[in-house]
């Protein structure tokens, strides 16, 4: 289904795309209610996809993300070859026909249909005990890995897209904020225009006020940039080819737990990395049963079936005959592929320990970050915002007054507009280090 018709089923929201407008009309036949729908117009521009949710992100995310999608059929793929190594060999159906005279026939005078030997035979490779089971092991334990792939690719790509979805709403808010100071200060250079006719301040204060505006025209078109580019980071995850897109949520930082030794519990009870190294294990450990299995050669039986015509000779007319063969393993005995499996074995087992080592360091540092960055907003939100802006409001008053120089009332404003965007940061931060806590312990992500 197209992207603008499923997010318009979904939603009712409208896609923009391509720079152009597209009218595509619908029209159903007759027989099926003469019904016909005109779809919303399709362009690429500055207006919004629609007003998007975190959750309708992740729905989108699992239904539309390329990668995603991929992994799905990875899994099928593996479950294609678990299929082909629960299959017994094919039989082989053989025919001969022998015994067609060349010349002089003894005795003399015999034709084709007196000589000819025919036969049919069936041939069937028989599997040595342990074999089929080891491939069977095999294929089963790298269909559950790509099982626990997917799973752990999703885990990673929800929380790149909760952090990709917080810094739209984080920089849509710098956005605002620099808008609305530079309306504030635009008022700024107004009211010093009316102090300059009255003679309170000279040409050249007036012109470093009017100068200063350019510092928050350069503010809005930073702000401007940084939420086109997190806009470009957040929509191909979703599976989307759009502009823009508007999306609604609250920028308080959600709540993480801090209990580390039962985050690590549970981490390395249902991280799905740790499980598909797991299965990366089993996988192995059959490959290496099979390939040691494999150090003797199937044997192969079958059974004939004769009709001679040269029953002058003797022969007789019907016959049954049976078959054995077996490879002699007198120089190759697989030892080539026993070292590899061997080798590939030991590596799956380093690779699991190392990943039961490193998931309870990567919980810890989730935590910690979560508690800085916790702290590091709490204290903007308590103090510093709070601060800045008294300090603005007072220079600002005395500047107006004759009260503060210029260059006070500068100072102050650029302190107040870095204090917000530390603070857009410092919340940015605390948002995704909170999803980091959730997706280092594999928890379901915090609202």
């Amino acid at each position: 289904m197209p992207q603008a018709r499923w997010l318009r089923a979904r939603y009712g929201t409208f896609v923009r795309r391509d720079g152009r407008c597209i009218f595509e009309w619908v029209m159903r036949g007759l027989w099926r209610l003469a019904a016909f729908a005109l779809l919303l117009p399709v362009c690429t521009s500055a207006e919004p996809v629609a007003p998007l949710t975190l959750d309708q992100a992740l729905d989108l995310l699992r239904h539309q993300n390329p990668e995603l999608l991929a992994a799905a059929l990875n899994i099928r793929a593996a479950h294609g070859d678990l299929t082909s190594a629960r299959m017994l060999p094919n039989p082989t159906l053989s025919n001969q026909v022998t015994n067609l005279p060349l010349g002089r026939t003894n005795p003399p005078g015999l034709g084709a249909g007196e000589t000819v030997i025919e036969q049919v035979g069936v041939q069937q490779e028989l599997l040595l005990w342990g074999r089929r089971g080891a491939r069977v092991s095999a294929a089963g334990a790298r269909e559950e890995q790509a099982a626990d792939d997917r799973a752990d690719l999703e885990r990673r790509l929800v929380l790149e897209t909760r952090s990709r979805f917080v810094a739209v709403l984080v920089t849509t808010e710098r956005l605002r904020l620099a808008r609305e100071n530079l309306d504030r200060y635009r008022e700024t250079v107004r009211v010093s225009r009316e102090r300059r006719k009255a003679g309170d301040i000279s040409p050249a204060e007036l012109d470093k006020v009017s100068l200063e505006q350019r510092t928050f025209e350069r503010e809005m078109a930073d702000a401007e940039t940084d939420r086109t580019e997190a806009v470009a980071a957040l929509l191909p995850l979703l599976g989307l080819d759009a502009g823009d897109v508007t999306v609604v949520g609250d920028l308080k930082p959600p709540a993480a737990r801090t209990d580390v030794d039962a985050l690590v519990d549970e981490a390395l009870a249902r991280r799905p990395d740790l499980r598909a190294l797991e299965r990366a294990v089993e996988a192995a450990d059959a490959r290496l049963r099979l390939a040691r299995a494999e150090r003797w050669p199937d044997p192969t039986v079958g059974l004939e079936y004769t009709h001679d015509q040269f029953t002058v000779s003797g022969d007789l007319a019907n016959s049954l005959g049976t078959s054995f063969s077996l490879p002699l393993p007198l120089f190759d005995r697989n030892q080539g592929q026993v070292e590899r499996a061997e080798a590939e074995a030991m590596v799956a087992r380093h690779e699991l320990d190392k990943a039961r080592l490193a998931i309870p360091q990567e919980v810890r540092r989730a935590v910690n970050t979560y508690v800085l960055a916790s702290e590091q907003t709490r204290r903007y939100e308590t103090t510093y915002l709070s601060q800045a802006k008294d300090a603005l409001r007072s220079t600002e008053a005395s500047y107006r007054e004759g009260a503060v120089s210029l260059l006070e009332f500068l100072e102050a404003e650029r302190a107040y507009i870095q204090t917000q965007r530390d603070h857009l940061k410092a919340l940015l931060d605390a948002h995704v280090a909170a999803f980091g806590v959730a997706s280092a312990a594999a928890l379901d992500p915090p609202p």
